[in-house]
């Protein structure tokens, strides 16, 4: 895949959005996180791995960005939760041994990471044998480039259909990577990895203020998703073994 010159830090998901939920209940259906082991690649702000905590035996959660990192650490000590360690730590150079966790979880963040194959590898490296890799990333054919782009002479930078774009276009704007189902199944297979699943994720639109609407367009697209036209959701989600 091209490399993105303008390639930038992501935003995680804010506490209470429904995508969390969402998320959470798709990656319950594929994979068992009871009393197990897992690493949380881009937690940022844990508020997706809070999601997990009351199931696993024990999660480290990673992230570069510290700040957001104190963020978790502060709702970890208010809710008295105990069985997560986070550190400061770039997933292309994991501080571990090899053969320790059960499962790891990489959500929306590879596409953020400039060295994406060292990192894969550096996860199956990691995982036990047979450990699970869970892995989302943004979707080519979602109408919407969910990172924007560094486009000149426009400020509104999430245009429609910018991803649509020919790749060598796409990526001397874009902020973030994207991938076709093809892509990203042949990056995870290439670093080792066995593809169980894929599955397509539409939008839960969880910032959009007007609460009629969101409500009206939750509805279609949720209803898509196990359709032909899931093809077109905001995220792929990759279920993997080692």
């Amino acid at each position: 895949m091209n490399e993105i010159k303008n390639i930038s830090l992501g935003q995680p998901i804010e506490y209470g959005f429904l995508g969390i939920k969402r998320r959470a209940e798709l990656i319950k259906r594929h994979v068992n996180l009871n009393a197990k082991y897992i690493l949380d690649i881009g937690c940022g702000n844990g508020a997706q791995s809070f999601a997990f905590l009351e199931d696993v035996r024990k999660c480290v959660a990673i992230d570069v960005e510290e700040e957001r990192l104190q963020t978790f650490r502060d709702n970890l000590e208010r809710r008295n939760i105990r069985n997560c360690d986070i550190m400061t730590m770039d997933a292309t150079s994991l501080d571990f041994p090899d053969n320790k966790f059960d499962a790891c979880l990489c959500i929306e963040t590879l596409e953020h990471i400039q060295q994406q194959e060292k990192a894969l590898n550096e996860m199956h490296r990691v995982l036990k044998e047979s450990g699970n890799l869970v892995l989302s990333v943004p979707n080519r054919w979602w109408i919407f480039e969910t990172h924007g782009a560094s486009l000149p002479f426009l400020p509104w930078n999430r245009i429609p259909f910018f991803s649509w774009l020919p790749k060598k276009t796409h990526d001397r704007y874009a902020r973030a990577r994207i991938y076709t189902k093809r892509e990203i199944i042949e990056l995870v297979k290439n670093a080792g990895f066995r593809v169980l699943a894929i599955e397509y994720f539409m939008p839960p639109l969880d910032k959009l203020k007007r609460r009629s609407l969101q409500k009206f367009l939750r509805k279609i697209l949720f209803s898509l998703e196990k359709t032909r036209l899931g093809l077109f959701g905001v995220s792929i989600f990759v279920f993997a073994k080692k």
